[in-house]
């Protein structure tokens, strides 16, 4: 129970190895072992999802859980046809194995079959309603459909059954973009920062480019200045702190402060070719202007 609470908490590290000390003490046990297998596939781990679904197989094949650790091996080699075979194996043994709707949902999802991927998702709901990954699982789906309004309520679903998952909040920030409510996704994605110990610069620089929208420039150079610091602080080095950088940049060169400008961009050396000569020429004619006071 402990490492199922680790697992809903998102805190995998701890999960695997409250698994590893159950496996060994208990080398028979395959209950909740299919949770287990969703930790390594979400961390990576291949050759320890490998090793489990060789060992629940020589234990019992013709477990649900052993079909859906199997299933969860051939997704994370991309063999999604596959993945969905062994769900159905572990459905056609249990009809009301929770995870095995939802998973083949996602791969469905990844083979570009929507309408197949809800019909599962809405299986899981059925079999439990408060499933909010079944439901989060319905917004992406109906977004990938540009349903933007049925993708709302299913997240808003997701969020009311688990508000404490960033997800799920930049999934409705960026509904509510879609949908032209601005202020309102700008609320979701503080909630996501807010709910990140570590700043999270792709949430920052969405929240600038939001304010820009709303044309509030001093939220947008607050939001932008955060993504340099995080830059510098942190050494965090992405396409959203280059931006960053080149906006700043920019904005600075507008209002005349061309030493802080020349700051901004002289030490942009990541992002794309013409960020890059763009920050270069706003370098050199800085540099001009500082000299020529």
């Amino acid at each position: 129970q402990h490492a199922l609470i680790c697992y809903h908490a998102l805190k995998y590290n701890i999960a695997e190895e409250l698994f590893d000390e159950i496996l060994v003490n208990d080398p028979l046990r395959l209950d909740e072992m299919d949770i287990y297998s969703n930790i390594l596939y979400v961390m990576d781990k291949r050759s320890k999802l490998a090793f489990l679904a060789q060992f629940a197989c020589a234990i019992d094949k013709f477990r649900p859980e052993t079909c859906c650790i199997v299933a969860n091996y051939y997704s994370m080699k991309f063999e999604h046809e596959k993945a969905i075979m062994y769900y159905r194996r572990a459905l056609t043994l249990n009809r009301n194995s929770l995870s095995a709707w939802t998973l083949m949902g996602h791969e469905f999802v990844e083979l570009k079959n929507t309408h197949a991927a809800i019909e599962s998702y809405r299986r899981a709901v059925d079999t439990n309603y408060k499933d909010f990954k079944a439901w989060y699982g319905l917004g992406q789906a109906y977004e990938i459909l540009d349903m933007h309004l049925y993708s709302l309520y299913y997240y808003q679903k997701a969020a009311s059954l688990n508000p404490l998952d960033q997800r799920v909040w930049e999934a409705l920030g960026n509904c509510y973009e879609k949908l032209d409510k601005i202020r309102d996704s700008i609320t979701c994605y503080q909630k996501a920062i807010n709910l990140n110990e570590v700043k999270n610069v792709s949430h920052l620089y969405k929240l600038a480019l939001l304010y820009e929208k709303l044309q509030d420039p001093a939220k947008t150079y607050d939001y932008m200045f955060q993504c340099y610091q995080e830059e510098i602080n942190e050494g965090v080095r992405n396409d959203e702190t280059a931006k960053a950088r080149l906006w700043l940049a920019k904005y600075e060169t507008r209002n005349q402060n061309w030493e802080a400008a020349h700051k901004y961009a002289v030490d942009l050396t990541h992002g794309t070719g013409q960020e890059i000569e763009e920050a270069r020429a706003i370098a050199r004619e800085t540099r001009n202007r500082i000299n020529l006071q």
